[in-house]
């Protein structure tokens, strides 16, 4: 998503002040303190014009040590004031980092899924550290930092122009040379910096890739292969940051001659005014300050300029994570875990987007409530495809997936899901102990529900582990077998409440006894769930009421 930098001002500037909340209280103390601070700073000025040509000239050794003393107490509450305002900013940064990740990682739970712009979870992740630590940056820091550099340029340019205003005047008109380019200079920036951003989420999906490969790889010597992939994209990341650093060395060249050109106008004009009698020895000190004063707003602001340009390309970024599947139609009438519900498809087609035919077509069946059903096909039948359509995951070209019981019709939506308990095939646990993959499930689950869950799946094997439910296991599982992870899984499913039971080769990897054992629990515990099972195998096939072929 690149979108127009001089299009898009104003959209970026709701963004901003959209995402202040929970730091503007923050923000407003901060820029109260570079107020203050601003005050001080000029005070210094001031007060140190008076000690040269007043007190220096006709007051007393007492005089002078009181106004060194309040010159001494403006310059170190300036400088407690900084540290403060350093400390509130990192504050507010690490506020809205956290904020911000919260958020992105919850949107990822309402993305539409299975379709043609699914973001790779490695870019993802990328999203979540870079692109959320520039936009904090800016939001927390750089923003705040704008606006106070900018009260203490308005501060010095005034106290100036009542020294004299044709050297301010002069001195302001100097900063347009470089303020002339800034379109040109965002363009670029933020072009750049895309390219940067984009390369970066490519590399972690590299080596996310890598990581959940690992054995893979290695029995295909394949490790060179993707090192040098690796390679290529970091060697590209690499070109555009040299692009970028080569751009900003030119434009702060170009910057700071424009400002040395302005104190060296400064000194001149000073000296000159020294030679005439214009001035005073104290106004040419308080010349020489305030350049220092103007010009070092003017350099920190055009230094914030870069950070809010890389930011908007980050926003852009963060705002793709924004594709959800949109508000829930209307609630679902709730139905306890008790009642019996069926599931009726009539004339329904699908095909993904990145398809080139359609996955099911034209498809109808009535999987009666109560009922257990195999569906049995070859790869690239749709099984799992009807699983996705009764979970609104995706949603059908046309035809209709509906809900039915006894006087009750709703068609497939998001809220439906709360009437569904669906068991992938495979390892899908989580880091962690045994207790929370459950509970994942059912938050609030007893230890004798638990049980339950677990001897019915087949997975009591739990309780003779050292640790029991508190077995802490390592990523995917690691710790257990395949088998034992996927009867885990089943348990974590069986804890929510449903009237469908949606199975997906939940049985692969148990042998045939345990497998038989498992179905056994599984219809003597539910005996009025509506069960689909995706299998291969007949014996599985055979204990089901209908068999359905794709």
């Amino acid at each position: 998503m690149d979108q127009d930098w001089s299009g898009g001002e104003m959209n970026y500037a709701r963004w901003f002040i959209e995402n202040t909340r929970g730091i503007r209280l923050n923000i407003l103390v901060r820029i109260l303190a570079g107020l203050l601070q601003t005050v001080l700073a000029l005070l210094v000025v001031w007060l140190s014009k008076m000690l040269i040509d007043d007190v220096a000239m006709t007051g007393t050794i007492v005089e002078m040590a009181i106004q060194a003393l309040l010159i001494a107490v403006a310059v170190v509450a300036g400088v407690g004031i900084r540290q403060v305002n350093q400390y509130l900013a990192n504050k507010s940064f690490i506020k809205k980092v956290a904020e911000l990740r919260l958020s992105l990682f919850s949107r990822l739970f309402n993305r539409c899924l299975f379709e043609d712009n699914e973001i790779h979870s490695g870019d993802v992740t990328s999203r979540m550290a870079k692109d959320i630590d520039a936009v904090s940056e800016t939001l927390a820091v750089q923003l705040p930092q704008v606006v106070v550099m900018t009260i203490q340029l308005v501060g010095a340019f005034l106290l100036m122009r009542w020294f004299d205003s044709r050297l301010a005047w002069a001195l302001v008109l100097i900063t347009p040379l470089a303020i002339i380019l800034g379109k040109y200079i965002a363009h670029r920036l933020k072009k750049i910096t895309l390219s940067i951003r984009e390369d970066e989420s490519r590399i972690m999906a590299k080596i996310q890739e890598s990581v959940e490969l690992n054995a893979v790889l290695r029995a295909l010597q394949g490790e060179r292969w993707m090192l040098d992939r690796v390679g290529e994209l970091q060697d590209r990341q690499t070109v555009n940051y040299i692009r970028r650093s080569r751009f900003m060395v030119f434009s702060r060249f170009a910057l700071g001659c424009t400002f040395g050109l302005g104190y060296m106008l400064a000194f001149v004009w000073g000296a000159y005014g020294l030679r005439t009698g214009a001035i005073t020895f104290g106004v040419m000190t308080s010349f020489l300050q305030l350049v220092g004063q103007i010009q070092q707003p003017i350099l920190s602001l055009l230094g914030s300029f870069p950070s809010i340009i890389y930011s908007t390309a980050s926003i852009d970024r963060l705002k793709e994570m924004d594709h959800g599947e949109g508000e829930q139609s209307e609630k679902c009438e709730d139905i306890t875990t008790n009642d019996v519900l069926g599931i009726r498809m009539d004339n329904v087609t699908f095909r993904y987007a990145k398809g080139d035919r359609d996955v099911v077509s034209h498809f109808s069946h009535d999987f009666r409530p109560g009922t257990k059903t195999a569906i049995l096909g070859t790869t690239g039948t749709g099984k799992t495809t009807l699983f996705r359509l009764i979970l609104n995951f995706i949603q059908p070209a046309s035809g209709v997936v509906a809900f039915y019981g006894d006087g009750f019709t709703h068609v497939a939506d998001k809220s439906t899901r709360a009437h569904v308990v669906f068991v992938p095939q495979g390892n899908t646990l989580i880091s962690g102990t045994i207790r929370n993959n459950l509970l994942m499930a059912k938050p609030d689950a007893s230890d004798e529900e638990l049980q339950t869950a677990l001897y019915t799946s087949c997975a009591d094997f739990v309780f003779d582990l050292p640790q029991g439910l508190d077995t802490v296991l390592s990523e995917h599982g690691g710790g257990l077998s395949e088998g034992q992870a996927q009867r885990i899984a089943i348990a974590r499913g069986l804890l929510r409440p449903g009237a469908v039971l949606l199975l997906d080769e939940i049985s692969s990897a148990l042998d045939e006894a345990t497998e038989h054992e498992l179905f056994s629990r599984l219809f003597a515990a539910r005996p009025s769930t509506t069960m689909l099972l995706i299998t291969h195998r007949k014996k599985v096939a055979s204990l089901c009421d209908e068999r359905l072929p794709l």
